[in-house]
């Protein structure tokens, strides 16, 4: 069976280890540049010299220790230290007025700790050996520490001290980040539950701070903002899909009676040659609206190739030029600068930018121009029309740019509505965009790509 740890414990380990090894990285660094062999040397000296002592003893008994101890104080060395004590720790000879602290009980060995001296008014920081005489005798010898060594000796026990601090405020703090980032987890998880219930109303509580939490539940309020929206498009898409195909439908099932009804065998290919019409009607609404899926989840990518933007825009041309005339209308084609190679999707481009040639032979009038152009910026390729017609309010730009967008009657008459919808999707397929603007009088709609894309 798995431990599972939770997530907040982690990130309080986490803290804790990363807060010990920065402190010593930095305490290995400082004593590292402030460790030399002075105190090695000290240590040593004082061993030797309670050996010496103690071998003085053996030797000759308390009667040559105590002329060693006299001998070596009065020759004036000023961190020498030696002492004889009782059982008890308490000073008989010797420059040495008490042990500060008082042990508890002698132990035998060296150590370092502080002693009182009769010259000083407070205690010294010393290291010393104690040797066991006899029961109720023990040896002290020592040296006391410079001023050098004493501040070195207080920054080692600093530094030990700093190690223990630093765990403990690492604990501190990494307990600190877990509560806060298992309170702010825990908020984008409550709302992702109740999102995940069907509440779609509920976002991301935003705290203000601005940061990566506050960033990441911005970011999901985007996207659940952009669902929404998309449910709701959906919704509309359904509704005038409906709306839109039942007139076709119905108009086929009523040819279909009436072609069946009759006897008269012209009248009878008549009526079915306009179920074939409103067939083929019903083909282009659906596969339109197919193409504008697609196209919006970008998965015609995989279609592109090189083309040519002049060459693409002058075939349109000449494909619409016999409509135009028909219409009574008049166009001309340019290309300004020179359009660099483009990687499109060729067939949609084209069927984009014929709705756009559409539109305009639609509502530019009789005797009336328009341009149908290419041309290259800074930063996009343009393919569009610019016609002289009504145009379209900015007000009514969003709702013509809609599927099954209808404005008024007179725009919209003869078609279903999804024009400037597929142009629009188009442009977003090659991570572009569908231009709507006034081209006085008139509009100018094109679509801009960027020439990175």
């Amino acid at each position: 069976m798995t431990l599972q740890v939770p997530t907040s414990l982690r990130i309080a380990l986490l803290a804790v280890t990363l807060a010990l090894a920065s402190n010593l990285a930095v305490i290995g660094f400082i004593h590292w540049r402030t460790y030399d062999d002075a105190i090695d040397a000290q240590r040593q000296r004082v061993v030797e010299e309670a050996a010496a002592l103690s071998d003085v003893y053996r030797s000759g008994g308390p009667a040559a220790l105590n002329a060693a101890l006299h001998d070596a104080l009065t020759e004036g060395d000023p961190q020498l230290l030696v002492a004889i004590l009782d059982g008890k720790g308490t000073p008989r000879s010797g420059n040495i007025t008490a042990l500060a602290p008082p042990p508890a009980r002698l132990k035998a060995g060296y150590r370092d700790g502080q002693v009182r001296i009769a010259k000083a008014g407070k205690p010294i920081d010393a290291g010393y050996v104690l040797r066991r005489l006899s029961p109720t005798r023990w040896l002290l010898s020592g040296r006391s520490y410079g001023e050098r060594l004493a501040l070195q000796r207080t920054l080692q026990r600093s530094l030990l001290l700093a190690v223990a601090l630093s765990v403990l405020l690492g604990l501190v703090c990494g307990l600190l980040i877990a509560r806060y980032v298992a309170k702010r987890v825990s908020g984008i998880a409550a709302a992702a539950t109740e999102i995940g219930d069907g509440d779609l109303s509920r976002r991301v509580p935003i705290s203000g701070s601005g940061d990566a939490f506050d960033q990441l539940g911005q970011q999901i309020n985007v996207m659940l903002d952009r669902i929404v929206a998309l449910m709701q498009e959906l919704r509309v898409l359904t509704d005038c899909l409906a709306h839109d195909l039942r007139s076709p439908v119905g108009r086929l099932r009523s040819r279909i009676d009436a072609a069946m009804a009759t006897d008269d065998e012209e009248k009878r290919n008549l009526l079915l040659a306009g179920v074939v019409s409103e067939a083929d009607a019903l083909m282009r609404i659906l596969t339109t609206v197919l193409e504008i899926g697609r196209s919006e989840a970008m998965a015609s990518r995989d279609q592109f190739a090189w083309l040519d933007p002049r060459e693409l825009i002058a075939e349109l041309a000449e494909m619409y030029e016999p409509l135009v005339e028909d219409s009574g209308a008049d166009f001309r084609l340019e290309t300004r600068g020179v359009p660099l190679p483009l990687f499109g999707h060729r067939q949609l481009l084209a069927q984009a930018i014929s709705n756009l040639i559409d539109n305009a032979v639609k509502y530019a009038g009789a005797g009336r121009s328009f341009v149908v152009f290419a041309e290259q910026s800074d930063r996009d390729v343009c393919l569009g029309v610019a016609d002289h017609g009504p145009g379209i309010a900015d007000s009514e730009r969003a709702e013509a740019r809609r599927r099954f967008g209808r404005l008024d009657t007179s725009r919209s008459a003869g078609g279903a509505g999804l024009g400037l919808a597929l142009a629009e999707a188009v442009a977003h397929l090659h991570r572009g965009r569908l231009e709507l603007e006034d081209n006085s009088p008139g509009l100018r709609a094109f679509i801009a790509i960027p020439t990175g894309a």
